[in-house]
């Protein structure tokens, strides 16, 4: 409607002219039709329709037929006329500029987002841009009237007259020049721009000027009349053009300033204002020396900006070249384009003509919104004015005045005519212009509209609903959504049924039918648990059905009906006879449910508040009068200005009735709970380098001048004009000023001042007053009681004892990895701690003559006297033989202790040494292999006494979990720590993983592998493991245990894999259950099934246990080489090239420097001491159980 007026207008102001758009005049009563070869014609009758063959026309009345060649009507037909050729005058009357105004797709776009019409132009005006009616049209001085392309304005903007073929302005310079009826002004930093006027003068501030005849005012930023003292704004310059070398030869041709313009006025000096106001920026913000087309685009240096077909800009490789009317092609200065012969004329010859190229957008011009107050704000080149409710509305012109209806507002220097509905400026009416609604000042970013959590419609839509319960979009924002489930209405009417109709009260326009919604992007789809096990799809409802069953109703938050089958809509109630469901003003038919589902496993994720606080799923943060956080027991929600309660999504909060309204219903308001702190997170500033850093969750990005600002996003992408940041996975658009993730843009950031580091003290972390790590990890105890370092801070310090798992994760010992609960990591191993400098060691005194060494723990013994626990700060166990760390307490029935916070976890019971009467012994020396042998043997008869504990005769191995066997009425070992005992007495699962007795399997989720088979356990007396006769054969001599499988080690020598039929990995370490493939690299067992990866840990393969041999073969020698042996259960070790010695272990590893030995599972170190390997060895379990063993002498 506002297009059709704004033509309206223009056709009246142009009926009541004699001259054509492009200067030419036609007599009274005669029309103007456009030629695109030679201009405008003239038709011999008023108001005429101009022919589409360029040639002829028709009477007003009538229309043009082509294959009749004649003028039609409904009742005649008569010939159609010729157009008469006019000359083109050389001087014209000049065209008013129309304001522009927010129209339609095919209208042109100016700069400002405003609208022209198709055929009319966009040119600066006075304030923002203005619609000039011809296509290619140059704007006027007063910002007020234009002239067609190729001609120039007069002095006083009432005319245009032809221009000539001359040259531009030269600066005194010598090198700058401006174009032709422009003024060379100098710049503050001593160059020179141009002001866009013949005969101006230049302003103090050497950045503004004004018309010939006026002063500078800087203070105000206007230009004063010297006669009138009329004030009109200053205008910014442009940069003037530098000259090429091979230019300054040809003097022939140039005009200097001095010849062709007059001397430039010097203005009256003004005060310098504290800020000045510019009508233009295009000094500032242009890019060296490219030609400006506008204020956001322009063309590279030597060339010209030519307008397109679609009123966009193209640029022509000629400097001040001659735009043709084709839209596509120009000439050079000078010359006429002759469109028949394609081809440029200069009078005596003519040459081809060019083809223009893409302007290019200018960079670093930033359009601002205008504020309205601290919170709203309106589009650039806009008036804020207020509404009815004391809101803002935006005028869509700069300067604006807001008319008191509250609804309309009218052109700077006019008054609003509220009975004529006009805008008056003295001199003429124009309709005035509706406003337009604000915005909150925030990035605002353009999305599709919400229907559900899985649909959504189109930005500036409407979700309604359609009859089968699903969403269907009406193309209005805000719309009423029509009771046929159908159609829609505008915002504020009705919806007509029988006149299928909107009625607002005042009149009716035709209802709009919805389109379909579509399914949001990106948006994660969960079900509706009903119970446990069963749920329904996203938005749908679990209703009961006549069996005690659950079924699903096709809408979310239904009423479920009493006849278990059908269901209504949330706020309507079933009725049953009607079989309808009624919501008071209205019936629609009731839903049949569907069947539910089985539920997959769903994972629960909290909302985070901040990076210490978050609520539970499907809940919103709202901030509390403490400035804390509080959870609203809805997804979405809006929060209440009361700080207390809270409305569903979509609704606002009426605070006097305490109801949330969502402009049909009222529904109560909800309070909120409170939220709770954030688990594992550490919040730490970002380091952008050794002295600069940015906040937790920002990005650090450079400026132009080298130094850091922050981005106020994670991990984003900085922009490459080092101010602005785009989201992770987005691409600056920075001609748009925005950031594109290939499906949509929003706006970029800017980015904030980095902050300068703290100086950081880097300090050891003390273990004890002996022994520290280093900075940034954590003390861990070793089996040995002795401390390790975890290479993260504030760790985990796992069960085994060697390894270490970031701060709020668990170690997962089966797995080898940490959990937190959603992912697994790879555990850490620690590192050996450090003696701590300056620190000296001395005794813990028990009493005035008996002590304790460094690091143990003063515990009573049962005669009254003193024993020594190996660890600091101990806790004495009432047997009076063992002691526990400290944190835990003494479990006496299972000789372990349990840790206070009750995780479950328990270690082994330390036993107690003798103490030593006052002075104590300070170093032990061993001097001979026997002493290293028997240190080692007493070593061993320690870690015998930690094996697991069955009950008072029955034990198992370390690192293995005692179950019973009700079968047999004993106990059995299960080859895992801490491992589930299946109730069937036989098998055993993973920890956290549970045993499904009818697939005979472990199941943690969706995961399922096979059970493990346990082992018999061993009384005190026998140490090795026998196989039953139901055992897996290897070879002749070798067997494993009944369900278990038979791979060979890295020693080539038998282990036993603790899973029937599994899978040998290629490490020769660990195995894999059947179906699965070894990831020796991620340290798991992968298959593919329905197309999802299923992984679980690997699972070590154990050295199988060796029988005893019975015969004269059990105490043979072991041939070393030649006449040198070992005996039995030694192993031949060479002590040079050339000699042999004994280890005294069985399948003992031979270190390097052949002077020790290890046993075998051990790997020597440079540092004389053996690391078991990683995988846990069924063979002398009873032996060799600690992580580092004192290397054996050969």
């Amino acid at each position: 409607m506002q297009k059709w007026v704004v033509f309206c207008l223009t056709l009246v102001a142009l009926a009541a002219a004699d001259e054509c758009p492009d200067g030419r005049q036609c007599e009274k009563g005669q029309t103007c039709c456009n030629d695109p070869a030679n201009g405008y014609e003239c038709c011999p009758f008023e108001q005429a329709e101009c022919c589409a063959d360029h040639t002829h026309c028709c009477p007003a009345g009538t229309v043009c037929s082509s294959g009749k060649s004649s003028c039609v009507n409904a009742t005649s037909s008569i010939p159609w006329v010729e157009r008469a050729n006019v000359e083109l005058p050389k001087r014209s009357k000049s065209f008013r500029m129309i304001k522009p105004y927010m129209g339609e797709d095919e209208d042109n776009i100016c700069p400002d987002q405003s609208r022209c019409p198709p055929e009319f132009s966009c040119l600066t005006a006075l304030r923002g841009f203005g619609c000039c009616p011809i296509a290619q049209g140059v704007p006027c001085s007063d910002g007020k009237h234009c002239c067609p392309m190729g001609r120039h304005c007069s002095a006083d903007s009432r005319s245009c007259t032809r221009q000539e073929p001359v040259t531009a302005v030269l600066c005194s310079d010598g090198v700058s020049e401006c174009p032709l009826q422009t003024t060379c002004c100098e710049s503050p930093e001593g160059k020179w721009g141009c002001c866009p006027m013949p005969k101006a003068v230049c302003c103090e501030d050497k950045l503004h000027c004004c018309p010939d005849g006026t002063s500078c005012d800087v203070q105000n930023g206007k230009c004063i009349s010297l006669t009138t003292k009329n004030e009109t704004p200053m205008w910014a310059k442009l940069p003037a053009r530098i000259r090429a070398e091979w230019e300054n030869k040809k003097e022939a041709g140039q005009v200097r300033a001095a010849e062709k313009s007059p001397k430039v006025m010097t203005a009256n000096r003004v005060p310098p204002s504290q800020q000045e106001a510019s009508v233009s920026s295009v000094t500032k913000e242009n890019k060296g020396n490219d030609v400006p087309c506008n204020d956001t685009v322009a063309c590279e240096d030597g060339t010209t900006c030519c307008k397109t077909k679609d009123g966009g800009w193209a640029c022509c490789p000629l400097p001040e070249a001659v735009c043709c009317d084709d839209f596509i092609h120009c000439c050079p200065k000078g010359s006429t384009c002759d469109l028949p012969a394609q081809s440029c004329d200069e009078g005596t010859r003519s040459v081809p003509w060019l083809e223009k190229k893409p302007a290019q957008a200018r960079q670093r011009v930033k359009v601002e919104d205008v504020p309205c107050d601290s919170a709203i704000s309106c589009p650039d080149n806009t008036t804020c004015c207020k509404t009815k409710e004391g809101g803002w509305a935006c005028c869509p012109m700069p300067e604006a005045v807001c008319c008191d209806d509250f609804i309309h507002c009218c052109p700077k220097g006019s008054t609003c005519d509220l009975p004529a509905q006009s805008c008056d400026d003295g001199t003429h009416s124009v309709p005035w212009l509706e406003k337009k609604p604000a915005v909150t000042r925030q990035s605002v970013q353009v999305e599709d509209v919400p229907c559900d959590s899985t649909t959504s419609c189109s930005d500036n839509t409407t979700c309604c609903k359609t009859k089968d319960g699903s969403w269907a979009c009406c193309p209005l924002p805000e719309a009423v959504c029509c009771d046929d489930f159908i159609h829609c209405c505008p915002k504020g009417s009705t919806c007509d049924l029988p006149a299928q109709s909107c009625d607002d009260g005042t009149h009716s326009v035709p209802w709009l039918e919805k389109k379909p919604a579509v399914t949001r992007q990106s948006v994660q789809v969960e079900d509706v648990p009903c119970d446990s096990t069963t749920s329904c799809s996203d938005n749908t409802t679990c209703c009961k059905t006549k069996d005690g069953s659950w079924a699903c109703c096709p809408l979310p938050e239904a009423v479920c009906c009493d006849d278990f089958i059908h269901c209504c809509p949330k706020g309507s109630t079933c009725d049953l006879p009607a079989q309808s469901c009624d919501d008071g003003t209205h019936s629609v038919p009731w839903l049949e449910k569907k069947p539910a589902v089985t539920r997959q496993s769903v994972q629960v994720e909290d909302v985070p508040c901040d990076s210490t606080t978050s609520c539970s799923d499907n809940t919103t943060c709202c901030k509390t009068k403490d400035g804390s956080w509080a959870c609203c027991p809805l997804p979405e929600a809006v929060c209440c200005d009361d700080f207390i309660h809270c409305c569903p999504k979509g609704s606002t909060c009426d605070l006097p009735a305490q109801s949330c309204d969502d402009g049909t219903h009222s529904v109560p308001w909800l309070e909120k709970k409170p939220a709770v702190t954030r688990q594992s997170v550490q919040v730490e500033d970002v380091p952008c380098d050794s002295t600069t850093s940015c906040s937790d969750n920002t990005t650090c990005c450079k400026t132009k001048d080298g130094s850091w600002a922050c981005c106020p996003l994670p991990e984003a992408v900085c922009c490459d004009d080092f101010i602005h940041c785009c989201p992770k996975g987005s691409t600056c658009d920075l001609p748009a000023q925005s950031c594109d993730d290939g499906t949509r843009s929003v706006p970029w950031l800017e980015k904030k001042p980095a902050l300068t580091r703290q100086s950081v003290k880097v300090e050891d972390v003390p273990c004890d007053s002996a022994t520290s790590c280093p900075d940034k990890t954590t003390c861990c105890k070793t089996k040995e009681g002795g401390w390790a370092c975890c290479p993260i801070p504030e760790a985990v310090c796992c069960d085994d004892f060697i390894h270490c798992c970031p701060k709020g994760m668990t170690c997962d010992v089966p797995a080898q990895s940490c959990d937190e609960g959603t992912r697994s990591v790879p555990w850490l191993e620690k590192k050996p701690a450090v003696t701590r400098q300056s620190v000296q060691v001395e005794d813990v005194p028990c009493d005035s003559t008996t002590s304790c060494s460094d690091n143990t723990t003063c515990c009573k013994t049962k005669d009254g006297g003193w024993a020594c626990c190996p660890l600091p700060e101990a806790v004495c166990c009432d047997d009076h033989e063992h002691c526990c760390p400290a944190g835990t307490t003494c479990d006496l029935a299972t000789l372990s202790c349990k840790e206070a916070s009750g995780r479950g976890s328990t270690t082994p019971m330390k036993k107690k040494l003798p103490a030593f009467v006052t002075p104590a012994p300070t170093t032990a020396v061993t001097t001979s292999a026997g002493q290293g042998i028997n240190t080692m043997q007493t070593e061993e008869k320690e870690e015998e006494e930690v094996r697991n504990q069955c009950d008072a005769h029955t034990s198992c191995p370390k690192f293995t979990t005692c179950c019973f066997m009700a079968s047999s009425q004993s106990w059995g070992c299960c080859p895992l720590p801490e491992a589930v005992c299946c109730t069937d007495g036989r098998f055993c699962c993973p920890a956290q993983y549970t045993c499904n007795e009818g697939k005979r399997s472990c199941v943690k989720g969706e995961v399922m592998i096979p059970w493990y088979t346990k082992l018999p356990a061993t009384t005190t007396s026998i140490i090795s493991v026998e196989a039953d006769r139901n055992s897996v054969q290897c070879d002749v001599l070798n067997k494993c245990p009944e369900r278990s499988t038979c791979c060979r080690l890295l020693t080539g020598a038998w282990g036993c894999c603790p899973l029937q039929n599994a899978v040998c990995c290629t490490d020769k370490e660990h195995c894999c259950p059947q179906g699965f493939h070894c990831n020796v690299v991620s340290k798991s067992c992968q298959r593919l099934a329905v197309l999802q990866l299923e992984t679980v840990p690997l699972t070590p393969v154990y050295l199988l246990e060796q029988p005893d041999r019975e015969g004269p073969s059990r105490d043979r020698d072991i041939q070393c080489e030649g006449q040198t042996s070992c005996t039995d259960m030694e192993t031949c070790c060479r002590t040079s090239a050339t000699s042999w010695g004994c280890c005294p272990a069985p399948n003992a590893v031979c270190c390097s420097d052949m002077k020790h030995c290890c046993p075998s599972g051990y790997t020597c170190t440079t540092a004389g001491s053996c690391t078991q390997n990683m995988g846990l060895l069924w063979r002398d379990w009873h032996m060799f159980l600690a992580n580092k063993k004192r290397a054996l002498i050969v």
